[in-house]
């Protein structure tokens, strides 16, 4: 029974994406607090320099860029409720599970895989592109 769990275990961290894979993910920080905050700082500097460098409102009138309307309406509007519905907030893992077998049947029957990216799939796909089926 032990082996049985050393080897789940064993599985689940050959699972794990590696240092690198965390790294570029932003998951893991790669630099020193000091490293980090000389970036920052760094990119506070560039931004600040874009930022002086911006055409004035005046400048963006002048090469008709900017126009402001002189006649402005204001209009009444009912209240709403202006939260969108996320739907998929509400889907239970059930839920993701039946989405997920459904779309990886609908790739493994119906459709049309690359050669090349079938190793990407979820399932092979164990019929010639070509075959019908019913």
């Amino acid at each position: 029974i032990r082996w049985k769990g050393g080897r789940k275990k064993q599985k689940r961290l050959s699972q794990r994406p590696t240092t690198e894979e965390l790294e570029q993910r932003n998951i893991l920080k790669q630099k020193n607090e000091e490293e980090e905050q000389e970036a920052k700082r760094e990119i506070k500097r560039r931004l600040s320099r874009k930022l002086s460098l911006r055409p004035t409102v005046a400048e963006l009138q002048a090469r008709r860029i900017l126009r402001f309307n002189e006649y402005v309406e204001v209009t009444d509007s009912p209240d709403y409720d202006r939260r969108a519905d996320k739907p998929w907030a509400r889907l239970t893992p059930a839920d993701k599970a039946a989405i997920r077998k459904e779309l990886n049947e609908f790739k493994s029957t119906e459709m049309e895989v690359h050669e090349e990216s079938r190793q990407f799939t979820r399932r092979p796909v164990f019929f010639a592109m070509h075959s019908t089926h019913s």
